[in-house]
């Protein structure tokens, strides 16, 4: 897996549910949003099980120090979809969003998908600059019962 500057991306494991959890519900909270564990963010809320539809679940680390994660799902059978991104604050900068979005795709790449979906919303400027870094096209929006306001789309093949 590729490192960073003192960041290594490992697979995330059901002890790291509540690191995960801390710092998504934080970042969520500070934009206004509310966590929700058991319904629109449950793959936050069971991070780490080994669930149907899971295709990789990974966290960046700064030495033993989860600083963010991203996961992979089956959003259908050819395409994927990334939820769950998020990179502690104090830890911006350091490439643990890139190497986490890298790693992801190269997952993708290896279940053979098509290509991957991801929501977000407006005020995640600096992750819509990644996504777009990366080649992701915006595409038409989700439908509003999602939670997000936008949709992005990378293709694979």
């Amino acid at each position: 897996m590729e490192e960073g500057i003192d960041i290594k991306i490992r697979d995330g494991f059901l002890l790291d549910g509540e690191a995960v959890r801390r710092i998504a519900f934080s970042i969520m909270k500070s934009y206004g949003m509310d966590p929700d564990p058991d319904g629109l963010d449950i793959e936050l809320g069971h991070f780490g099980e080994n669930y149907i539809g899971a295709v990789a679940q990974l966290v960046a680390c700064k030495g033993s120090k989860i600083v963010g994660s991203i996961i992979l799902k089956y959003q259908s059978p050819n395409d994927g979809k990334i939820t769950g991104f998020y990179i502690d604050s104090k830890y911006r900068g350091l490439r643990a969003g890139h190497l986490l979005l890298s790693e992801a795709i190269n997952r993708a790449k290896i279940a053979r998908l098509d290509g991957i979906y991801l929501d977000t919303w407006d005020k995640m400027e600096t992750a819509i600059w990644i996504y777009k870094k990366f080649g992701w096209k915006q595409i038409e929006d989700p439908p509003k019962s999602s939670g997000a306001q936008r949709r992005y789309y990378l293709r694979l093949k």
